[in-house]
């Protein structure tokens, strides 16, 4: 009774567990199969991150450089001179070591230079102002053709425009030359005019012949044009009721034409007026008419009657010009440097007032053999021939070894380089050019070889013993068996028994 019962319970307990050996095995296979499949997913799932991040960052990143916004117009015209200290030690050693100037005459305050700096602007904002240089410029208004319009004030801004493309003598000093007149120059592919047009009647009517020469489809429109004016409106035009009301009605006139420009396309820039040295002024009318006072409420009229908020963009002349208003030598005008600040104001703006174009540049290649150089290549030749038959990789520089060294031969040297790796290669075997002609004559005479044959041969070998001490006692260096693994006498036999 109790053995039955017993086998009983013996088969209950075997059958439970092998219902447990299949539940876990089954459990074991689904986990292996998880366990196998899961790290193969994350890392998937983490390589797509990756992936999507480092492609945010090249098309979003912070090292992206973007093409400034129009928003960046209400910020573009903030900033200041900072004076720059060339006394300093860095200067002083750079001027030493460049001129060799000891020591500097002039320092802060007296005698210093100043550099334009933009104001800080939030990340936010995405305006990040930098100076435009030259290879900018070319390549920005490459196959552009920009307008200047105005007075002196324009025509010096113009200068400066030009000089940031290169033109070096732009704006120079010429009491002999003509100033009232119109200029042109074509720099590169960039053609920039100045029309010279200082009263407000003349700026309408160049307006309207811009406007005309767009109507007409004229391939020399221009791209852009750079207006501005007021002073010698102030000057001459602006001492009674009558002619306050002519003026008025003359830039309300030009400010249509402004927006007729716009609509097709064409961005005008209005340059306010720089600051006026009242001291400065050398002449009684000036000191009568166009003070800084007169100046001011001149801006503020054309200010009521919305010109600066027709036109596309701008440029605050006062921003540049009003913390160097002691250098203006007439009252007027200002050093060629000043008028650069507001060069690359306008540079920086036309981010977004001329979008890029699409132009495909002309190519032509250079014709073949353009940029040889005959005699160069015949000395590569000579170099070739001279590694090629005399197995020398020194260029034959090599044989001045054997000046010094007796018995050494830059033969030699190619075969203690070589031969061990051909025969790693399993490559056709190299030896010298008496061991090539020993075994072709011993191939095809079935002879052996001479006396005089075995006497070279004995003394080639103990040349080389002679000149190689690191070789063993199998004839084979040491320090080549031991990079190919192989002890000495393994490759020694080896080579015999082939």
């Amino acid at each position: 009774m109790d053995l039955s019962w017993d086998a009983h319970a013996s088969s209950d307990t075997s059958d439970e567990m092998s219902m447990v050996d299949t539940f876990f095995s089954s459990n074991v296979a689904k986990d292996s199969f998880v366990a196998k499949s899961f790290p193969s997913i994350i890392s998937a799932m983490v390589i797509l991150i990756i992936g999507i991040g480092w492609q945010g960052m090249a098309v979003t990143g912070a090292a992206k450089n973007f093409a400034l916004h129009s928003g960046c117009s209400k910020y573009v015209n903030k900033g200041h001179w900072i004076p720059i200290d060339g006394c300093n030690e860095a200067a002083r050693g750079m001027a030493y070591r460049n001129d060799r100037i000891e020591n500097f005459a002039t320092c802060q305050p007296s005698g210093a230079a100043y550099t334009w700096g933009w104001e800080a602007t939030p990340a936010s904002t995405r305006c990040p102002f930098t100076q435009r240089s030259e290879k900018k410029l070319k390549k920005k208004l490459n196959r552009r053709r920009i307008g200047f319009v105005g007075d002196s004030m324009v025509r010096n801004l113009y200068h400066s425009v030009s000089r940031q493309f290169g033109v070096a003598d732009a704006g120079h000093f010429d009491a002999g030359g003509l100033k009232h007149v119109d200029i042109s120059r074509v720099i590169d592919n960039t053609a920039l005019d100045f029309r010279w047009a200082p009263m407000a009647s003349e700026q309408l009517e160049t307006m309207k012949q811009l406007r005309d020469d767009v109507d007409k489809k004229d391939v020399s429109k221009y791209d852009a044009i750079i207006l501005g004016g007021g002073a010698w409106d102030r000057l001459y035009r602006f001492g009674d009721t009558t002619e306050i009301t002519t003026h008025s009605t003359t830039i309300e006139a030009i400010i249509g034409e402004i927006e007729t420009l716009k609509k097709l396309g064409i961005p005008v820039v209005w340059v306010i007026p720089t600051t006026i040295n009242t001291p400065a002024l050398n002449a009684p009318e000036k000191r009568d008419h166009m003070t800084e006072e007169d100046m001011a409420d001149m801006r503020n009229v054309y200010d009521t009657l919305g010109l600066p908020r027709a036109a596309s963009f701008v440029i605050d002349g006062t921003s540049y010009s009003k913390e160097r208003v002691d250098e203006s030598y007439d009252g007027v005008h200002y050093p060629q440097d000043v008028y650069d600040a507001g060069a690359q104001i306008l540079a920086n703006a036309f981010d977004w007032l001329l979008p890029d174009l699409e132009v495909m540049e002309k190519f032509t290649p250079p014709e073949p053999g353009k940029m040889a150089k005959p005699f160069l290549g015949v000395m590569m030749l000579c170099l070739c021939f001279i590694g090629l038959f005399f197995f020398d990789g020194f260029f034959g520089f090599s044989y001045l070894a054997c000046l010094f060294v007796k018995g050494l031969l830059p033969s030699d040297l190619y075969l203690e380089a070589f031969a061990m790796l051909h025969e790693k290669s399993r490559l056709p075997p190299l030896s010298s050019g008496e061991s090539v002609r020993s075994e072709a004559t011993f191939k095809t005479k079935n002879t052996a070889p001479s006396k005089s044959s075995l006497r070279n041969k004995t003394v080639n070998e103990g040349r080389v013993q002679k000149s190689s001490p690191s070789r063993s006692l199998y004839g084979v260096d040491d320090e080549i068996a031991a990079l190919l693994g192989e002890s000495p006498g393994e490759i020694e036999l080896r080579n015999r028994t082939r």
